[in-house]
C-alpha cells in the first residue's frame, strides 16, 4: 500500500514513467535503536555507486536499457508517529555547493559494496529544513540524477525546536527509483 503511495507521488510531482520502490528505512533517535538518524552530511549515491546499485536493483539487461534514458534516484522522507520536535532532516541547497566539496566513501556491506559522497564543510553551504514535520508531510530529494541534476547533501540536525515537548523522532525514508 505505501509502494503504492509512494510511485502516485512521484508520478505526479516529478512526472516519472516508472518507479522502483526498494528500500524502507525506519530510524528513530534513541540511543538502543537499530537505526538512528545520520548524522553525517551526504549524498546516498556516487556515479560509480549509483551505475552499480542500478544493476542490483534491475539486472544487467534491465540497467542497460533503462542507462539509455533518464533515471534517477530519489529518497522520499517522513515522519512516523508524531511531529519531529528533535534531529530534523536538514538540506544543503546544492546551488552553494562546490565540486570539490563532495568526497567518496565507500560502504562495504556483507554481499555487496556500495559508495556514496560525504559532504565537506564549506562556510558557504547554506542550510534549509522543514521546521515540525507531521506524518502528514513528506519531503523527497533527488539522491542522483544520470541527466546531472544536483545531488542533495542532507543529514539529520542536532536540535531540539521545543524543550517542553520530549517525542522521540520517528521517522522513514524510502529509496526509489524513477524513469523518466
Amino acid at each position: 500500500m505505501y509502494t503504492g503511495e509512494l510511485t502516485a507521488l512521484l508520478n505526479d510531482q516529478v512526472s516519472a514513467k516508472e518507479v522502483v520502490v526498494f528500500d524502507h528505512t525506519v530510524r528513530t533517535d534513541d540511543p538502543n535503536a537499530a537505526r538512528k538518524p545520520a548524522r553525517n552530511v551526504h549524498s546516498d549515491y556516487s556515479v560509480d555507486g549509483a551505475e552499480q546499485r542500478l544493476i542490483d536493483i534491475l539486472g544487467e539487461e534491465k540497467a542497460a536499457e533503462w542507462a539509455k534514458g533518464h533515471y534517477a534516484f530519489i529518497n522520499v522522507w517522513r515522519p512516523v508517529g508524531d511531529t519531529i520536535n528533535s534531529a530534523p532532516l536538514g538540506f544543503i541547497r546544492p546551488s552553494s555547493v562546490d565540486d570539490e566539496d563532495w568526497i567518496l566513501l565507500d560502504l562495504i556491506y556483507p554481499d555487496r559494496k556500495g559508495q556514496i559522497m560525504g559532504l565537506a564543510e564549506n562556510s558557504h553551504h547554506e542550510w534549509v529544513y522543514m521546521s515540525k514535520m507531521t506524518p502528514d508531510d513528506v519531503v523527497y530529494f533527488n539522491i542522483y540524477d544520470n541527466q546531472g541534476r544536483p545531488s542533495v547533501g542532507h543529514s539529520a540536525l542536532d536540535m531540539v525546536e521545543d524543550p517542553n515537548c520530549h517525542t522521540i523522532r520517528k521517522s522513514i525514508e524510502s529509496r526509489t527509483l524513477v524513469r523518466y
